[in-house]
């Protein structure tokens, strides 16, 4: 809490402090476990047929093959039949997928729930971005999303996609053809002008690059290879970068690290809760897109080569959670420093703020626009593990610093300055 002193002693904010209980034990070790797995059912279960039908109203159309290849604005019902290897009785599922540009309404509402009826089931609604290990494992372990509608899209247009190995699986994802959505981890397909590119990121591995060459395949209308590039050994194609942007683009000098380090897990988020049990203080998230409590919440962000604490818009005041989240993310360093070239650095990022161009495209569902409430700041809120604990020492604070609201100083909340 912020008191105001009597403006003759220099217009000075104090930050009243008060005792703060200790903190839960976290064990960290247990904690970079991840406990994301397929379930004992899931493994038993093999698949009998999976069909996709696009929905529209109340209408259910099958879709022709290929199955896993998405578009943003549909919404789709996945009907996975299986029978248990060790039972021998059949089963379905029935997934719900929703593209970002697409609504729920009613009618669909409707449809849906008399087909997952009609299966003795329920449905399971799945966004775009978030989806399950479960279903990529039914789609045959890839799933490609396009941006615009199935009937206009065409792979004459010019796109750019981005291939990325996650959880076992591949994911494709459309992104606006910018050099700013391009980044050295990943392998990329683009097609540009009758063109098509294969870019390879400096840290793509195997996995991606040998689906962005079968990605590419079915692009292709003719049998001539795409421009396949490597980053900083054979991409200086004029053409290439031309179309992109010459502005900087997520390089981090640490991605070359990715394909050499084998076993290096996927990136890794928890929300920080100290004030419940020591069991329940950091929440692993497995979307942070579905975080409904972001902008009050404090997280840790594990990105493998970098950490981040992420504060939220109306959590900057919580010293609490933000010290645990220090701590934890510092411990969390120290304890993975053996299996990495360095010992990752640890950050501190207050929204609302631009998101760095490496963790934006590092996190797949890391919405630059959603974490701002759909209006990207001109500043970026960056703070070093240093200086984040200097704001958290700071005891009193001059008005120049509390001018902007969207900027405030670590441990300052709106309701503090209002």
């Amino acid at each position: 809490m912020l008191e105001h002193t009597d403006v003759a002693k220099s217009d000075i904010i104090q930050v009243s402090e008060t005792e703060q209980e200790p903190f839960p034990y976290i064990n960290v070790t247990e904690l970079l476990k991840s406990p994301l797995r397929l379930s004992s059912s899931v493994a038993d279960a093999q698949t009998i047929s999976v069909e996709l039908l696009l929905l529209i109203g109340t209408t259910a159309a099958p879709i022709k093959e290929p199955i896993n290849v998405f578009y943003e604005s549909e919404i789709l019902t996945i009907v996975h039949r299986t029978k248990s290897r060790s039972s021998g009785l059949a089963s379905t599922f029935v997934w719900c997928w929703l593209g970002r540009r697409s609504t729920l309404g009613e009618r669909e509402e409707r449809k849906l729930h008399d087909m997952a009826k009609r299966y003795g089931t329920s449905a399971k609604i799945v966004y775009q971005l978030a989806e399950p290990a479960e279903l990529i494992q039914t789609l045959g372990g890839t799933l490609a999303i396009r941006q615009g509608s199935r009937t206009h899209w065409s792979p004459e247009n010019t796109t750019m996609h981005l291939v990325r190995s996650l959880k076992g699986a591949i994911f494709i994802d459309e992104l606006d053809l910018n050099v700013k959505n391009l980044c050295s981890a990943f392998s990329y397909c683009l097609t540009i002008l009758g063109s098509i590119y294969l870019w390879h990121g400096r840290g793509s591995t195997t996995e991606e690059r040998t689906a962005a060459r079968k990605y590419a395949e079915s692009l292709s209308n003719d049998k001539s290879p795409p421009i396949e590039l490597l980053e900083g050994e054979s991409d200086d194609d004029e053409m290439f970068w031309m179309m992109l942007g010459d502005e900087d683009f997520a390089r981090a000098d640490y991605w070359k690290w990715r394909k050499i380090f084998s076993g290096i897990p996927d990136p890794m988020i928890w929300r920080v809760e100290p004030d419940t049990t020591t069991q329940q203080a950091m929440i692993p998230v497995e979307f942070i897109s579905l975080d409904k409590c972001l902008q009050a919440s404090i997280y840790i962000i594990n990105c493998v080569w970098e950490l981040f604490v992420l504060v939220g818009k109306e959590a900057r005041s919580s010293k609490r959670a933000i010290q645990l989240a220090l701590d934890t993310a510092t411990k969390i360093s120290q304890e993975v420093s053996s299996s990495r070239p360095y010992p990752p650095t640890v950050h501190v990022l207050v929204l609302p703020s631009q998101i760095p161009l490496d963790l934006r495209l590092g996190v797949r569902d890391f919405d630059e626009a959603w974490l701002n409430n759909g209006e990207i700041p001109d500043h970026m809120s960056l703070l070093s593990y240093p200086d984040a604990a200097i704001h958290l020492s700071i005891c009193s604070w001059g008005h120049t610093s509390m001018k902007d609201h969207d900027a405030l100083p670590l441990n300052v909340g709106l309701s503090d300055v209002s």
